[in-house]
């Protein structure tokens, strides 16, 4: 199985690879600029926010990221996982490194957004505790999405 680690500059190209991968070639998502990925330390890992990268044999398999936003809210980033290990478990534990880490930097609230069309990752989200909201905070941008969530955390 895989391990779930901070990220480090040595997986800088591996990991702004394997992301867009999925967004291009899965999703057909194309032309759209991602300046985070370009500097991943600098956007992910400041403040209460962190980006988790899930290796396999030396092969980045799936991606995690937190945003803090301040007032003990949180949002999740940059989920992704191998076509190959869907279902696995591994989406579960990335998302549990990330909700462990919030919790411990004082966080309530972890908000995060998808795609209507993207059945699974809704299907996801609700599997694990996130309640669909109408909107995401007027500070929060939207990066695109059309569907959020909230989940509250102790």
């Amino acid at each position: 199985m895989a391990e779930i680690i901070p990220y480090g500059e040595k997986y800088a190209k591996p990991v702004k690879a394997f992301i867009l991968g999925i967004l291009e070639d899965e999703f057909g998502i194309r032309g759209e600029k991602r300046p985070d990925l370009d500097d991943i330390s600098c956007t992910y890992q400041r403040n209460k926010s962190n980006f988790w990268v899930a290796v396999d044999r030396g092969k980045v398999v799936g991606t995690i990221a937190l945003m803090d936003y301040g007032s003990k809210r949180g949002y999740l980033k940059r989920m992704y996982v191998a076509r190959e290990l869907r279902g696995s478990g591994l989406a579960a534990e990335l998302l549990n490194t990330l909700i462990e880490f919030a919790r411990k930097n004082g966080m309530r609230g972890l908000y995060c957004g998808t795609v209507g069309k993207l059945a699974a990752a809704n299907k996801f989200y609700q599997k694990h505790g996130f309640l669909k909201i109408e909107k995401l905070p007027g500070d929060m941008p939207e990066f695109g999405d059309d569907v959020f969530y909230l989940l509250g955390l102790q």
